[in-house]
This record gives structure tokens, C-alpha cells and sequence, in this order.
């Protein structure tokens, strides 16, 4: 579209600040699946940086490599980047009062087989699939207490992976400003619910592949069962309603002092 900016932009990673990369490493990429695609280190900064992804093929690049460094950037999915800051505080997870960042959340085939799966690799929950009034998804911790949560893909799909990033979800103060400027980075809006009695909406966004063949004229159904169904995860933008008309009310972003988390 001629609204999108120039060079060719696509969605490219969500970063996360994180205090023991072990942990981390050994949740994302043992627990949940994910590849280390590359890990960069600025000792002179103190702060090294993790990139992980749901790679669909068996992962060839050696992690530190000019090979692996070359690929990351030219690898036209999103990605996961952990940044460790040495000697760095807890990292503030989110979904606290103000709070712009929510989740991140996986596809998996089973969420209750996957729970119990998670559950005994020692992972602790927020909340298990029959918690709460949404039944039939969860909300697992990572080891910095991010959200993360696990969503049923949906049937006939052809993934093959068992598990894939699949969301990251931001709250938005204005749809009608935050929609566009994504838009103009190259992504879609693939589905948007609508819960007037709960005062929210949600808008998912992802960029397109050209082999994708995207239902842009289907039923929300059919467009629930794409976005259930992709390799590449979504954009979910949270609107509370009423955010938009109040002109003192701002979402903390996850990079003030003191609460940085989501980055």
C-alpha cells in the first residue's frame, strides 16, 4: 500500500530485558521450543543480547558467528531478542497499573497437554487452562514473571513445530492513531473482537507473506482460523475504550526508570 514507508519494513522482534539468561535460555529455547539464532555480547557496555525464533527448519549458523549474524538480519520473521544488562535489577514484567506491554503467547495443538507438560518441567502458572471465566487457554511465568500465554491452534492446520511464538499483545490509548502507524511499518490488520460489555477491543496485526492467502474478505471465523493457524505471530493491540478521549492518560512503555521490562 502506498501507506506503508519506504524500504520495505517488516516486523522483526519484541524484546524483553531479562536477569539470568540461563533461566531464560532455559525456558525459551528448552522449554518452549524456540531456536538461538544469535547471541551478541557488548561487554563494553555491559549488556549482552539473545535472538531466538520459532525456526521452522533445523538451524545451521554457528551462535557468534558471521554467518549467524548475517542470517539473523536478513531473516524476514519475528524474533524474540532477550537483553541481559550485567548486574542489572528484576525486570518489571508488565500489567501493572498504566502498564503499555501485556504478553507474549505461543500456538501449541493440546493447551492442556502443554500445560501439563510445563507444569512438570517445573514452570509455574498464572493461570491454567480451566481457571478463570476463559477457559481453555493458560497464562504460563517465564523465569522474569513475563506473561506468557499459550493459545489452541486452530484445526487443519500445517505447523509443524510444537509450539510457536505466536503474539505479542501491547495496550493502545487510541486505535485510530496506533493502527495507522503500524500499518505504515508494513503490517495487516488480519482480525479485530470487539466486547462492548467489557469496554475493550482487540485488533491482531501481522505482516503478510506473499504465499500467505490471507480470507481479507472471509467471515471473522475464517479470519480467527488464519491467525490461529500462521507460523509468524501477531501484533495484538488492547484497546480499553474511553483511553482515547482522555488527554492526560499515557501507557508507561516498559523503558522508564525503575519499570523497565518490555523494551
Amino acid at each position: 500500500p502506498s501507506s506503508v514507508v519506504p524500504g520495505n519494513p517488516s516486523w522483526h522482534q519484541t524484546m524483553l530485558r531479562i536477569t539470568d539468561p540461563a533461566a531464560s535460555l532455559a525456558f525459551y529455547r528448552d522449554k518452549m521450543g524456540m531456536t538461538l539464532m544469535n547471541k551478541l555480547q557488548f561487554p563494553e557496555y555491559g549488556f549482552d543480547l539473545y535472538f531466538l525464533s520459532s525456526h521452522p527448519e533445523p538451524y545451521s549458523h554457528a551462535v557468534g558467528s558471521d554467518d549467524a549474524n548475517r542470517y539473523l538480519w536478513s531473516y524476514p520473521h519475528p524474533t524474540l531478542e532477550l537483553t541481559h544488562n550485567y548486574n542489572s535489577p528484576p525486570s518489571h514484567p508488565g500489567n501493572g497499573d498504566g502498564d503499555g506491554f501485556g504478553h507474549i503467547a505461543f500456538h501449541v495443538d493440546d493447551v492442556y497437554a502443554t500445560t501439563e507438560e510445563l507444569l512438570d518441567n517445573d514452570v509455574d502458572f498464572k493461570k491454567k487452562p480451566d481457571e478463570g471465566n476463559m477457559k481453555g487457554l493458560a497464562f504460563a511465568y517465564d523465569p522474569d514473571k513475563y506473561w506468557v500465554e499459550i493459545v489452541k491452534r486452530s484445526p487443519g492446520h500445517s505447523l509443524k513445530l510444537p509450539k510457536n511464538l505466536s503474539q505479542t499483545m501491547l495496550r493502545i490509548k487510541d486505535p485510530e492513531k496506533s493502527i495507522p502507524f503500524y500499518e505504515s511499518l508494513g503490517l495487516t490488520v488480519l482480525l479485530s473482537k470487539h466486547f462492548p460489555q467489557w469496554n475493550f477491543s482487540l485488533y491482531f496485526l501481522g505482516c503478510l507473506d506473499p504465499s500467505e492467502n490471507f480470507p481479507s474478505d472471509g467471515t471473522d471465523e475464517e479470519k480467527s482460523n488464519f491467525v490461529n493457524s500462521r507460523h509468524d505471530p501477531v501484533l495484538e493491540l488492547t484497546h480499553n475504550h474511553g483511553t482515547e478521549g482522555d488527554a492526560s492518560f499515557e501507557y508507561k512503555n516498559g523503558n522508564e526508570a525503575g519499570g523497565q521490562g518490555f523494551g
